[in-house]
């Protein structure tokens, strides 16, 4: 298979198949030639081997036998001479194994025989040498606990055991509570006897220990007696103090320092009082004078600080710094289900500050003289305030009660915007205090916005990690981006109430009946005028510029929106009106472009203008294209279907006729238009079904209503994000998305101007025309 795969390793080779074949042929035939010649001579040396194999196997057969029967036979001699050996060395171990048990037990019994003279004698320094040996010693003969004298001997070190415990016990107990210091030399050396002993032992007298220095504590403050009320706190931890001082500096030396007996001692304590505190409150319950919680809380919470610098290791700092304090809330963890009542009183506490808050600020004299505040002086106070709670309350809790008093801010944070802030809001906008006002307002709830942020970062940073979720802020943040926008409305709508009477000279113009087109319109001057004194007096008093520039995007929204909707109320409109229009609404843009200039001592940068220029030209980009294609003229026919095409960029025949409508041609005219439109249609293939500029333009009931009120969708509108690096990325992406349309939308319209708009105007001093 090798050979032929280097043979045909492509299928060209092929081709040589006979010639391979050949080969092989003659390569055969060789090869049995030489077969031939030599098996002749290998054939016959086989056939006398073969003839041979019998015999030969045969021999082999009788050569094993021998060898087997030789090798028994050395067996049995080899067994018979090392039989005696073999019963001498189980001898032997079986002696060594003996006395070795012997030597043992006699030094068991000897130890044993010691430890009880050292037990009577209560030498418990030499204890510490002899008791291990001992029960060392006593471990080794456990298997051989079935022979009468190993259990006997077993019993009687049980015993003595038992012996020396109580033995210790009565030692501890003469030095401590009887002052017999003759015993005192040996305690620590009891303390080591006693580890060996069992762990029990140790446990036992650490408790008898404890209890016997907490006996008198326990007696004089129980939880119905008065001293043990809650106002007695403070005694309860005094108490414990002496009793910490007089084990340090008379008893702790008697207790080995692996036993940690001072903490046992402290735990002791905390765990009583803990029980105690529980109780008394539990008893009293909704009822318990805040300021007493308070007051114990604090010296609770003192009392454990105290412990856990007084007794905190070397090691457990250089080690287990993120491992939680021994002693933290042993005591102070019976306070937390009752922080409610703590909670209860800091909104009542709220509840009084906004009463306060409602109340017309009587101005000091200092204050009338200052300048005048940027933010409402009640939310700073609101957070100092809260400020004060968080920082009372994290002392207190890290758990629930954190999570409360979240709760707690947000329902007066609520109240706050609900109520003070749209309570400061005047009604309508008149005169530069009103505006003044409204700045306050917006100033305002920008720093509760960001403040309040502040606030939620800051709880949820010292609220226990399970229950972080539960701090959440976000709807009273939603609503003080309410109250910013609606600050800006406003703003809006005093610009729109100062544009009525440019509007209303607008609609009461004949515009069917202009001839030629001139300067710029005269309402233009009066919306210039407007605009530019009613924003520089708006401006004046906002603060941030992210709030400048939102002003003035709104403003220009809201009076192109006011532009259109006055266009439709001047029905029918002529290809000269359209064009004063055009002329109106590119002097207009002039205006929008100088607002962000308009702020006394700005200086916005280029990249702000240029933000700011490609809003301003998304803004335009409907009624301007709208007009352009009313500006196209009925004859031919033609080229008003297809420049509609072109601009609007739809196969609506809906929103077609509205621009008919605009123009004013009767439903005769606008019937054979409308075929045109269709029969044009079917030849251009990139129409959308419906344009946004003309899908939502309604002009059916706006040329017999009355003037509009300002900027109607402004109230239907809500900025669902006023963050200013939101905003700015939105703005960025508006500008992205739009600027390249509509530089391409002007370049078209220029360079097709004199196809799509020629009409005769003759003696006209039409612009457009030249």
């Amino acid at each position: 298979m090798v050979h032929l795969k280097q043979l045909f390793s492509v299928p060209s080779n092929l081709a040589k198949l006979k010639q391979v074949k050949d080969t092989v042929e003659q390569h055969k035939t060789a090869l049995n030639t030489k077969l031939a010649f030599a098996s002749k001579p290998l054939d016959s040396e086989l056939l006398k081997r073969e003839a041979n194999a019998p015999a030969e196997l045969n021999s082999l057969i009788e050569e094993f036998d021998k060898l087997k029967n030789q090798a028994e036979t050395t067996e049995n001699v080899i067994t018979s001479m090392t039989l005696h050996i073999s019963s001498l060395d189980s001898a032997k171990s079986n002696l060594i194994h003996s006395i070795t048990i012997l030597k043992r037990l006699q030094m068991l019994t000897t130890a044993y025989d010691q430890l009880a003279l050292l037990v009577k004698n209560r030498q418990y320094s030499e204890m510490v040498q002899t008791l291990p040996a001992v029960q060392e010693l006593m471990t080794y003969f456990k298997p051989y606990r079935s022979i009468t004298q190993v259990a006997a001997l077993s019993r009687q070190i049980g015993d003595i055991q038992v012996t020396i415990s109580n033995q210790i016990f009565e030692t501890f107990e003469a030095v401590i509570e009887k002052n017999q210091q003759e015993y005192a030399s040996g305690l620590s050396s009891a303390c080591l006897v006693l580890d060996y002993i069992g762990e029990i032992n140790r446990t036992k007298i650490i408790n008898w220990y404890c209890n016997s220095m907490l006996r008198e504590y326990r007696t004089i403050f129980k939880s119905t007696d008065e001293a043990g009320s809650l106002e007695n706190v403070s005694r309860r931890y005094a108490y414990f103090k002496r009793i910490l001082k007089t084990h340090l500096e008379s008893n702790s030396k008697y207790f080995a320092p692996s036993w940690q007996v001072t903490d046992e001692l402290c735990k002791g304590f905390c765990t009583t009082t803990r029980d105690d505190i529980k109780i008394l409150l539990s008893q009293s319950g909704r009822n318990t004078d805040v300021q007493l919680l308070l007051k114990a809380l604090q010296e609770t919470l003192e009392f454990e600080q105290y412990l856990e610098k007084r007794f905190v290791t070397e090691s457990k700092k250089s080690l287990n710094n993120e491992e939680k304090s021994k002693f933290d809330k042993t005591i102070s963890i019976a306070f937390q289900p009752h922080l409610s009542i703590w909670i209860d009183y800091q909104s009542k506490q709220l509840a009084s500050k906004f009463a306060q808050y409602k109340m017309p600020p009587v101005p000091t004299d200092e204050e009338a003289e200052a300048e005048a505040p940027t933010v409402l002086p009640s939310s700073a106070d609101l957070f100092i305030v809260y400020r004060q709670m968080l920082a009372q309350t994290a002392k207190l809790s890290s758990g629930t009660a954190l999570v409360d008093l979240s709760k707690l801010f947000a329902k007066y944070l609520n109240i706050y915007s609900g109520q003070i802030l749209k309570g400061t809001l005047p009604e309508r906008t008149v005169s530069e205090d009103d505006i003044r006002t409204i700045a306050l307002v917006l100033n305002t709830a920008d720093y509760c916005f960001n403040t309040t942020t502040q606030l939620e970062e800051k709880i949820q940073s010292q609220v226990d990690k399970d229950i972080e979720s539960q701090v959440n802020l976000e709807n009273e943040k939603s609503s003080f981006l309410d109250i910013v926008n609606l600050c800006i409305k406003k703003f809006v709508i005093k610009i729109e109430s100062s544009c009525e009477m440019a509007w209303r000279e607008m609609t009461n113009t004949n515009w069917s009946k202009l001839k030629t087109v001139g300067d710029q319109s005269s309402y233009v001057s009066e919306l210039q005028r407007n605009i530019t004194s009613e924003a520089s007096l708006i401006l004046k008093h906002i603060t941030k510029d992210l709030y400048s520039r939102m002003i003035c995007d709104k403003i220009v929204e809201s009076i192109t929106s006011s532009f259109l909707t006055n266009v439709i109320r001047c029905r029918p409109i002529s290809e000269v009106s359209s064009e004063q229009m055009l002329l109106d609404l590119y002097v207009l843009k002039s205006t929008f472009l100088s607002l962000p200039k308009l702020k006394e001592g700005a200086v916005p940068s280029q990249s702000a203008l240029d933000k700011f220029g490609r809003h301003v030209s998304k803004s335009l980009a409907r009624v301007e294209t709208i007009l352009k294609v009313i500006l196209t003229q009925t004859d031919p026919a033609e080229g008003l279907v297809q420049n509609y095409f072109f601009l609007i960029g739809d196969k609506s025949p809906d929103n077609f006729a509205k621009i008919l409508e605009l123009k004013g041609l009767n439903k005769s005219a606008q019937t054979q238009f409308l075929e045109l439109f269709k029969s044009h249609m079917t030849a251009h293939d990139n129409l959308v079904d419906e344009s946004p500029y003309l899908q939502s333009l309604n002009i059916s009931n706006v040329h017999n209503t009355p003037l509009p009120s300002p900027n109607p969708s402004l109230s239907t509108t809500r900025l669902d994000l006023l963050a200013k690096d939101s905003i700015e990325k939105s703005f960025e992406r508006i500008a992205q998305n739009t600027e390249a349309p509509v530089i391409k939308l002007n370049e078209n319209i220029k360079t097709s101007f004199g196809r799509l708009f020629r009409r005769d105007t003759s003696g006209s001093h039409s612009p457009l025309h030249k």
